[in-house]
């Protein structure tokens, strides 16, 4: 750190020995005024209130046009997500006022607007499109296997924003920040030097210009260079720490309690004549598979033949071409990828699939039958691919619905760590429950399920 401090104050000794030749070869303090004289005249500024009045309220200024860019253009990128024809709409305005002049903007904005907010006017219709295009580009790139598992497990809009959309799209966000944080110190300067507001530095700085004060037109574009370079290193500072870390304790705020699972809430699930087809090709065809209620049912078959499909057809997650489906309103659904949310522990990863309701002692019970309870406070990047999967299945089990989907639930896992879990929960988890467990084992078909389907 040292060392790197040495390093800045040679260079600036560099630039500043640089400037006073410069200034002493010129021999006109007009054309270009010394630094011993800039920094005296930039004293006598920092001892007038007038100037605090200019630098305050060009502060003011930046802070309330960039506040009003990022709730503006967050709030027009979440419509834009949500309503193809939001996002239509907005395609020219966005790109019209990306590629712009700014100098054009200042000069009609300044025709409607009083001079005291034309570089509010003017900031914000520089900072509005890099703040919407950033968070629609995150928006855009958030896995839609989150927000399916959210819907699935019953996760309000509120918590789906909460938990999914605002930590998903956090890189964005701070993305968006830092860049209209420097761009707004200069689409604000240069609206004021324009506009001549009553209080501010570019306004101060034109004036300079016209009565020849070159030392104090000097003297304000150093302040200006260390507000903006103070304004985007605290930004950054603030930025640097939003990151996700591990924590310990849980996020997830319960809304309402349960006496374990209800009895009797065991579904028959009836697929009649159903047929599926993506992009013309069939994935099969006149399907009809009944899973009784309170039982488990083993669906094998070749891979590619459409187990998963169906699964997701009998869930709900997805429609069928044709035929009709009786499926359950309460589904619990454990997938090929195990689509652990990043940001989240592994605690909360577990009891979001009941929104927080759940007693700590049932999810410590899970976890030590899984063998999992020793990294409740990690984070999922912190874990192995068999940890992974057994985070996704005690979230499954934990979710206490009547319809479980188990879609080749003991990959990954060596014999001897399946035989464990299978013998320390299969019946307690299953029971009083109508599973579909998807296999390529027929030992653990004939083993765990009372009925099995081949396809």
């Amino acid at each position: 750190m040292e060392k790197k401090h040495k390093r800045i104050a040679a260079v600036c000794i560099f630039w500043l020995a640089l400037w006073l030749a410069a200034s002493m070869a010129v021999g006109n303090s007009l054309l270009l005024p010394s630094p011993v004289e800039t920094l005296k005249t930039l004293g006598e500024l920092a001892a007038s209130r007038r100037f605090y009045l200019d630098a305050g309220w060009t502060v003011l200024r930046c802070l309330v046009a960039m506040g009003i860019s990022f709730v503006a253009g967050a709030l027009a990128a979440a419509c834009a997500y949500r309503w193809e024809t939001v996002r239509s709409v907005l395609g020219f305005p966005v790109g019209f006022f990306k590629a712009v002049p700014v100098m054009a903007i200042i000069i009609y904005v300044i025709l409607i607007v009083r001079s005291d907010w034309v570089a509010v006017i003017v900031c914000f219709l520089m900072c509005f499109p890099i703040v919407y295009t950033s968070i629609l580009t995150g928006l855009d790139s958030v896995p839609n296997e989150y927000p399916e598992a959210a819907s699935l497990y019953g996760l309000s809009s509120g918590q789906k924003i909460k938990h999914i959309f605002i930590p998903g799209i956090l890189p964005q966000i701070k993305a968006a920040i830092s860049l209209i944080a420097g761009l707004s110190w200069k689409a604000v300067v240069a609206a004021e030097v324009m506009s001549i507001p009553r209080y501010s530095l570019g306004y101060e700085m034109m004036d300079s210009k016209y009565y020849l004060q070159t030392d104090a037109l000097f003297a304000y574009i150093i302040v200006i260079i260390a507000l903006s370079m103070g304004f985007e290193k605290l930004i950054g500072y603030g930025l640097g720490r939003v990151e996700h870390q591990g924590y310990e304790g849980s996020r997830i705020r319960q809304h309402k309690r349960f006496d374990g699972r209800k009895k009797g809430m065991a579904p028959e699930i009836v697929l009649d004549d159903v047929s599926k087809s993506f992009d013309g090709q069939d994935v099969f065809s006149h399907v009809s598979v009944k899973l009784s209620a309170g039982k488990v049912t083993a669906l094998m078959g070749p891979s590619g033949e459409g187990k998963t499909t169906l699964a997701r057809i009998a869930a709900g997650l997805e429609k069928p071409y044709s035929g009709t489906v009786q499926k359950s309103q309460s589904v619990a659904f454990l997938f090929q990828d195990d689509r652990l949310l990043p940001w989240l522990n592994v605690y909360d990863n577990i009891v979001i699939g009941r929104a927080g309701d759940v007693e700590p002692a049932r999810v410590k019970k899970l976890t030590e039958d899984l063998e999992i309870s020793q990294v409740l406070w990690k984070l999922p990047e912190e874990l192995s691919g068999g940890m992974k999967h057994r985070v996704a299945m005690a979230r499954t089990f934990v979710a206490d619905c009547g319809f479980v989907v188990l879609d080749e639930a003991f990959r990954g896992l060596d014999e001897p760590l399946k035989r464990r879990i299978i013998d320390r929960l299969w019946v307690r988890e299953t029971e009083g429950r109508t599973v579909l467990l998807i296999t390529h084992n027929r030992e653990d078909a004939h083993m765990l399920a009372d009925q099995i389907i081949e396809v």
